[in-house]
């Protein structure tokens, strides 16, 4: 598995395009581990994994819990599309999940509440925790994001618990929000799990900015994530080809679209790699595949052909 292998990334998106936000909550496993009777679900839009999530999910484990899983929904609560596309969020997340007691899972819903019900429903009898940063607590109590605030509530306390790891405030938050007279009865269901100040940098957004710069995230990000962002060019600057703009991770994106509209032959003969080096290059054959891209009019022979020009 690496950042261009197809049959991967085209088992993410059968994954994605199965679960139905409109449905019942399901959540599907891409990678599990034993869980041992206890798991920790730790929810994030992972646009990109930081260093912070891979230090949160290893003092989970710490913590005595059997498993950590990763979880992205299909459609995350309250975050920005832009970035990394969801397949390419799972991939990276299966990267730092090779670890032992470490899983990967999608969900079709955003809120903890339906995670809770899904995931209930996928490890039957397991003790169930989420791992939430300071500024989740104050929306899982929001009511706006339910019909039936008490309801919703009940059901997600009753399956799971509530460990809420700050990053600069020692806690207060989640404090402040579970002081609240209506938010008290789910209170004895929340803890307070202290992490290093250092934590507190290293957040996606920085990361996303200093790729934006061209600066280096090492000690931000895991390294395999790291090597992954670099080689797929993402948040990067587009590069410049006379008058020309060159967005590696954008062309990244597209061929993955034309090549899923192509499976078949895209999983015998593609080489998604060679692809991307092509249309990201100078040469006129990376100008003609780039026309083609930008059309929307690449087809499985074009990209053949391309893809086995001499040079």
């Amino acid at each position: 598995m690496d950042a261009y292998d197809l049959p991967t990334l085209f088992s993410h998106r059968d994954v994605l395009e199965s679960l139905d936000p409109d449905s019942p909550p399901r959540m599907v496993a891409l990678r599990s581990s034993p869980t041992l009777g206890s798991m920790a679900l730790l929810p994030g839009s992972f646009n990109p994994p930081t260093a912070a999530h891979l230090l949160l999910a290893e003092r989970a484990r710490r913590e005595g819990f059997g498993c950590v899983m990763y979880v992205l929904a299909r459609n995350t609560i309250d975050k920005e599309p832009n970035g990394l596309i969801p397949e390419d969020r799972l991939l990276s997340l299966r990267f730092i999940a090779q670890r032992a007691g470490m899983g990967v899972a999608v969900c079709s819903a955003g809120l903890y509440a339906d995670m809770a019900d899904a995931a209930s429903m996928l490890f039957p009898g397991t003790e169930m925790a989420f791992l939430v940063g300071s500024d989740k607590v104050a929306s899982i109590f929001d009511a706006g994001y339910y019909g039936d605030r008490e309801a919703a509530l009940d059901a997600l306390f009753s399956r799971a618990k509530l460990i809420v790891a700050p990053r600069t405030d020692d806690g207060e938050v989640a404090r402040d929000v579970l002081a609240h007279e209506e938010n008290r009865a789910w209170a004895h269901r929340v803890s307070i799990l202290p992490l290093h100040p250092a934590v507190s940098e290293l957040s996606s957004t920085r990361v996303r900015g200093m790729l934006q710069a061209g600066a280096d995230p090492t000690g931000l990000v895991p390294s395999a994530v790291g090597t992954f962002l670099a080689e797929v060019g993402a948040f990067a600057a587009p590069a410049s080809n006379g008058s020309e703009e060159i967005d590696r991770y954008r062309i990244r994106t597209k061929l993955l679209e034309i090549l899923w509209s192509a499976r078949e032959w895209a999983e015998r003969a593609a080489d998604l790699r060679a692809l991307v080096r092509l249309a990201a290059g100078p040469g006129e054959e990376g100008k003609q595949l780039r026309r083609l891209i930008a059309r929307g009019g690449a087809r499985a022979e074009d990209l053949a052909s391309l893809q086995s020009a001499p040079g």
